[in-house]
């Protein structure tokens, strides 16, 4: 088996939450100032209803439904067999 060198002094990767939880914040008060301040729209909200689920319906596809390795921590990767 080959061995890979590896740079003793190379900084940890960063594997906080990201941006994710800003982006929801984002999202949440865009639609609530969307249906507050906007009149009804239901084409338009269904639109970007469907839009998302087509989204994550890509994403769950090209993945195959798995969880890449990289976005795993160290604890799972230890209990895979």
């Amino acid at each position: 088996m080959m061995q890979i060198d590896h740079d003793p002094d190379e900084p940890k990767l960063d594997r906080g939450a990201g941006p994710w939880k800003a982006v929801l914040a984002v999202i949440v008060f865009a639609w609530i100032w969307y249906l507050y301040f906007q009149p009804f729209n239901w084409p338009s909200i269904a639109l970007g209803l469907l839009t998302g689920a087509g989204v994550v319906a890509w994403a769950i596809d090209i993945t195959g439904n798995k969880i890449p390795d990289s976005w795993r921590g160290k604890a799972s990767r230890s209990r895979r067999p």
